[in-house]
C-alpha cells in the first residue's frame, strides 16, 4: 500500500517493474564483480548513462547510489583506503560525480528525445565530462589532482567505454534471449 495525495492506494508489481528491477539487477551485479577484478574502477558514467536510458530517473538514482555504498564499502573495508577527512570527502565527491553523470545523461537523451546509440553515445561522452569534472573540483579542495593527467583520465575514459559497449551487448542479447525478464526493448524513451 503507498499514500498519494492522502489517499491509500494498492501499488501492483507490473511486468515493467520487474523488467527494471532485474535489469537494473543484472547491471548492478556486474559491475560489482568487474569492479573486483579492476580493483573499484567502478564505470560509474557507463552505469548512469545505461540507467538513464532504461529506468526512470528516481529508480536509477537509487541503483546509482546502492553502486556507490557497495564501492565506498569495498574500498574502506577491503581494500584498506586511508579512513581521513580529505578521503571521505573524496567518496563523496564520487557520488556527486555518480548521480551528476546520472542526470546530464539523462538531460541529454530527455533533449535528444531518444535512445539511439548516437543519443546514448552523446550522453555517455557528456556523462564522462560531468563525472571527471565534479572529482577534479573536489581533488582542487581535497587533494589528488595528479590524477587527472591525460594518461589517467584516457585509461578511465576507455575503462567506461569498453564497459557501456559490454553492457549494451549484454542488454541486447539479454531483451533478445529473455524478453520476459528484461523486457522487450533495447533502451526506453528516457522522458
Amino acid at each position: 500500500m503507498q499514500k498519494e495525495n492522502g489517499e491509500t492506494i494498492a501499488v501492483t508489481d507490473t511486468a515493467e517493474n520487474r523488467h527494471e528491477a532485474v535489469w537494473a539487477g543484472i547491471l548492478a551485479s556486474v559491475s560489482v564483480v568487474g569492479s573486483w577484478a579492476f580493483v573499484c574502477m567502478m564505470p560509474f558514467a557507463a552505469i548512469g548513462t545505461l540507467l538513464a536510458a532504461t529506468l526512470p530517473l528516481r529508480k536509477a538514482m537509487m541503483w546509482v547510489g546502492a553502486l556507490w555504498l557497495y564501492n565506498q564499502l569495498v574500498g574502506y573495508l577491503i581494500l584498506d583506503y586511508p579512513r581521513t577527512v580529505s578521503s571521505f570527502a573524496l567518496g563523496g565527491a564520487l557520488l556527486l560525480a555518480g548521480l551528476g553523470s546520472l542526470l546530464i545523461a539523462h538531460v541529454v537523451l530527455r533533449l535528444r528525445q531518444s535512445a539511439k546509440l548516437l543519443d546514448l553515445s552523446l550522453a555517455l561522452l557528456a556523462a564522462f565530462a560531468v563525472f571527471e569534472l565534479v572529482l577534479f573540483v573536489a581533488a582542487l579542495f581535497f587533494g589528488g589532482t595528479h590524477n587527472f593527467t591525460p594518461d589517467i583520465i584516457w585509461l578511465i575514459g576507455r575503462n567506461d567505454l569498453i564497459w557501456f559497449a559490454g553492457f549494451m551487448i549484454l542488454r541486447f542479447a539479454l531483451v533478445r534471449g529473455l524478453p520476459g525478464y528484461v523486457g522487450s526493448i533495447v533502451a526506453r524513451n528516457p522522458a
